[in-house]
């Protein structure tokens, strides 16, 4: 690729969602996935961790559609857990509110995959590494096979139960359905600076801020069936991305600009940069 790439301090801010009933989904993520609600504007929920303020998710009610065919957009978003203890408890608590079918591992992830009451995915993940290896060598990072575990082994972690997520879980990457992979792979790469990772599968890219040191980034899977959603369908609204410095944001608007993308609105007062890119998928990048 040419252009400059993401900094790896690049890192995934928190995922918004369009949601038809803010009460029944909020509940969810309050009671089932256990986040903390951390404030309410109106229509607009916002849930994260207590201890450090952290917003992960944020829900916007809507008076909308959904859609009647499947459409490109989000498959799921990584909810990245901070230690093997953690994720057990999570799955224990999850399982207990709805019967968990996918469980996973890869050369250097492990987690399992639920869903909210309006559909979207939500997997629950740990670096494996954090326990098992001491080095940081010894960790194969381009692994992205996915390999089926049982479910619940997952929930034999758990060294005990909690009524919340614990303090550094942070949004480890999304995952998008695409119609038209090789589109949204270039001007995420040439125009935002990502780096692709190896993938032996045809229809999948790895996308990653710097080197992907530990999981930042973005997959994306092809269906060529996939309709384009309309802005006013239920579901993803956005992913939020934080970059470590002005410098950073800067050399993405000369990638832009140097491939000829110009469907982007940048705030330089706020910092703020929105981008409404092929698929329809709305990434917004802000300075820390």
């Amino acid at each position: 690729m040419t252009g400059i790439i993401l900094p790896e301090e690049t890192r995934v801010d928190f995922v918004a969602l369009k949601v038809a009933n803010l009460t029944l989904v909020s509940q969810w993520y309050q009671q089932v996935a256990r986040l903390d609600l951390l404030r309410q504007n109106g229509s607009t929920i916002y849930l994260g961790t207590r201890l450090n303020q952290q917003v992960l998710v944020v829900l916007h009610q809507i008076t909308g559609l959904q859609a009647q065919q499947p459409v490109t957009g989000l498959d799921h978003f990584a909810i990245l857990l901070p230690n093997p203890g953690a994720l057990g408890a999570a799955y224990r608590i999850v399982a207990k509110n709805q019967t968990v079918t996918t469980a996973f591992q890869t050369g250097y992830r492990e987690g399992f995959i639920a869903h909210d009451p309006e559909g979207n995915g939500v997997a629950f993940t740990i670096d494996r590494a954090i326990e098992q290896y001491q080095e940081e060598r010894q960790y194969n990072w381009e692994d992205e096979t996915l390999q089926p575990i049982d479910p619940a082994t997952i929930g034999e972690h758990a060294a005990r139960e909690y009524d919340r997520l614990p303090s550094g879980t942070t949004i480890g990457y999304v995952q998008f359905r695409v119609s038209d992979l090789p589109a949204t792979s270039h001007y995420l790469e040439q125009g935002l600076g990502f780096r692709e990772k190896t993938s032996r599968d045809p229809n999948e890219v790895f996308l990653a801020a710097g080197d992907y040191r530990h999981h930042i980034g973005i997959n994306l899977r092809l269906d060529a069936k996939l309709a384009l959603p309309t802005p006013d369908m239920y579901g993803l609204d956005y992913v939020s991305f934080i970059l470590p410095d002005q410098h950073a944001m800067e050399n993405i608007l000369m990638n832009l600009d140097a491939a000829g993308l110009t469907d982007y609105d940048y705030n330089k007062d706020n910092q703020f940069l929105m981008i409404a890119g092929p698929n329809r998928l709305t990434l917004w990048f802000r300075v820390a």
